[in-house]
């Protein structure tokens, strides 16, 4: 058995002492706080450096009860430096392995962090390091369980988008932005859609509209935080498909706005070969376009979209035949766009 391995059996059993105790006492004894931070430092310092393998290992032993300890430990402490530490151990341990993201997040704690978000937003660093978590359990894109969606409903959408829409400092407004995207991956019906029916009570969301369409252009996913691949889709551009699946928060973006939007589909759409996903996602996001926005009035980069929609019909490949089904319907639904 390694150094690490010790440490870490040792830090664990430690920790879930100091959880036994906890529950046991309706008072905290203070005078622990020195040495379950010390215990939690270093935790964090070997999940960070040392041998991926092993900390994986010394996790999930006991089906990841070790996780769980904390995980309860955190419900129970209300002291901000142990619970700060807490996050940083689920931080470091999330990017070492998957299932303990998908354990968070069927867990309590992101009702907890939610409860910390509202009663902790007066203190920004405080808030920031909330948002970051909660960010990375949502990140991959798994289900939540039912009895979350009560407590992260609409309410909770309302409350992220009032944040970014309100006057709070960029670096704020940019993590809750990431959140709302990571959160959003969530629903995957867009008519039971709480992000979508929360901008519809929004009377502007103009700051949000314009950062996510600078993400699409960048073609930046800024909830890509861990190195586990997912097939989930680009957060960005589902938020798009989510948004323009609905007249009323596809009216949110201005006519401007659209056309600078449909420049990034032509140009994607021009660069992106036959199997590309993201084609697809971003087909779909021009059919949605056309049917929900005012686009048979301008009629913006029409023959571009013609001559990629040919470009796809010509294609011989296998993997071409569901874009060109999709392409089929668009022209069967706006026979007056584009039936030369």
């Amino acid at each position: 058995m390694t150094h690490d391995s010790k440490r870490l059996q040792y830090i664990f059993s430690q920790l879930a002492d100091c959880k036994n105790d906890t529950e046991q006492r309706s008072w905290m004894l203070y005078e622990d706080e020195d040495d379950i931070i010390q215990f939690l430092e270093e935790l964090v310092e070997i999940l960070n450096n040392a041998d991926e393998n092993i900390s994986c290992y010394e996790m999930s032993c006991d089906q990841y009860q070790v996780l769980i300890n904390l995980v309860q430990y955190y419900q129970m402490e209300t002291r901000w430096p142990i619970k700060q530490l807490l996050l940083k151990t689920f931080t470091a341990a999330c990017h070492l392995d998957h299932i303990i993201v998908d354990i968070l997040l069927t867990s309590v704690l992101p009702l907890e962090i939610v409860e910390d978000m509202k009663t902790n937003f007066a203190n920004l660093d405080k808030f920031k390091k909330l948002v970051k978590m909660l960010t990375i359990i949502f990140s991959l894109g798994q289900p939540m369980p039912v009895n979350h969606q009560d407590y992260l409903g609409v309410h909770f959408a309302s409350f992220l988008l009032e944040i970014v829409e309100g006057n709070n400092p960029e670096t704020l407004v940019d993590m809750v932005i990431s959140l709302i995207l990571a959160f959003n991956l969530q629903f995957t019906d867009f008519s039971q859609n709480v992000v979508v029916e929360a901008m519809q009570s929004l009377p502007s969301a103009k700051i949000f509209t314009e950062k996510i369409l600078l993400l699409l252009n960048r073609e930046e996913d800024p909830i890509k935080l861990l190195k586990h691949s997912t097939d989930t889709m680009n957060s960005v551009l589902k938020m798009f498909i989510d948004i323009f699946s609905n007249p009323d928060t596809a009216g949110m973006f201005y006519t401007n706005d659209n056309k600078v939007l449909i420049d990034i589909l032509v140009r994607q759409l021009s660069d992106l070969c036959a199997g590309n996903p993201l084609r697809r996602c971003y087909l779909e996001l021009c059919r949605r376009i056309l049917r929900n926005t005012n686009y048979a009035e301008h009629q913006h980069r029409k023959q571009d979209f013609m001559k990629i929609f040919t470009r796809i019909f010509c294609e011989e490949t296998e993997c071409s035949a569901s874009d060109q089904q999709l392409v089929r319907e668009i022209a069967n639904e706006f026979p007056q766009l584009f039936k030369a």
